[in-house]
């Protein structure tokens, strides 16, 4: 009887221990035609979204549950253009990156509102090229992702910056530096192209989503390197963005293309 209670056990702990195993399948929700070309995500309420796309300062709200657009609106008339790579909301503003590090600051807009804005050159763009922007844990702080390194800067290494709103200088050097002999095998360098950056402060993770290779990268504040998340490739062509939202939902937007293929977000309830 006893034995029999075992072999019981070690069944179910092994069917349990596959089914955490297996990767988490996420719910995938194509985006309207202005997000073809989707390039960030944020945060915007416990079933919503912020995403842009990477011409014009337009900001968009998405439901997850259902996809559906529910406001759209745009910084300066005319909308002002521009290489557009990552988005943060904060106490009741919106916050733009281009590629070349302008920071554009905003109030959360309601419905076809074209708004006021600011502007800010966070400095980070005289070192490499811009993807990615995330609130810290700090208040009015953010993360900058940097995607290649100009011209005589240091490169084969994960660079990102922290710019403060408060004292609005432009960086002198990065803040979280870790050489990519720490996180990435050979096997997976040429596929590295991060693209995105979330803070996750129920985890106190930092996690930055890689393009080509879709697989998210966690780090701790100090830049050590905590684990990886391996995502379908089938699901995730060119993943630009993601966000983590209070239920501990995980967001990524993903390019779409072609003819046929829109923008896409997947929602996961956890990551694999």
């Amino acid at each position: 009887m006893k034995a029999g209670r075992l072999l019981v056990a070690a069944l179910v702990a092994a069917w349990t221990s596959g089914v955490h195993a297996q990767p988490s399948t996420p719910r995938q929700l194509p985006l309207n035609k202005q997000l073809i070309e989707v390039s960030g995500l944020a945060a915007a309420s416990d079933n919503t979204v912020f995403a842009h796309n990477d011409e014009f300062a337009i900001v968009y709200e998405i439901d997850i549950r259902d996809g559906e657009m529910l406001r759209a609106f745009a910084l300066g008339d005319p909308t002002i253009p521009g290489d557009f790579e990552g988005i943060a909301a904060y106490d009741g503003r919106i916050y733009l990156i281009t590629s070349a590090g302008m920071l554009y600051e905003a109030d959360i807009s309601d419905h076809r509102a074209r708004t006021r804005f600011n502007v800010y050159d966070t400095g980070a763009g005289s070192f490499c090229e811009v993807e990615g922007l995330s609130r810290t844990p700090q208040p009015g702080e953010f993360f900058i992702l940097c995607k290649r390194p100009r011209k005589g800067a240091a490169g084969g290494q994960l660079s990102v910056f922290r710019w403060s709103l408060a004292e609005r200088r432009p960086v002198s050097k990065p803040d979280l530096v870790t050489p990519f002999r720490d996180f990435l095998p050979g096997s997976e360098r040429e596929g590295f192209r991060p693209a995105g950056i979330e803070w996750d402060g129920a985890n106190e993770t930092l996690m930055v989503v890689s393009s080509k290779s879709a697989i998210v990268y966690s780090f701790d504040l100090d830049g050590k390197f905590l684990r990886k998340s391996r995502l379908s490739p089938d699901r995730h062509l060119q993943s630009e963005g993601l966000a983590v939202l209070s239920s501990g939902a995980v967001v990524v937007a993903d390019e779409g293309g072609g003819r046929n293929r829109a923008g896409l977000i997947s929602v996961y309830d956890e990551l694999p």
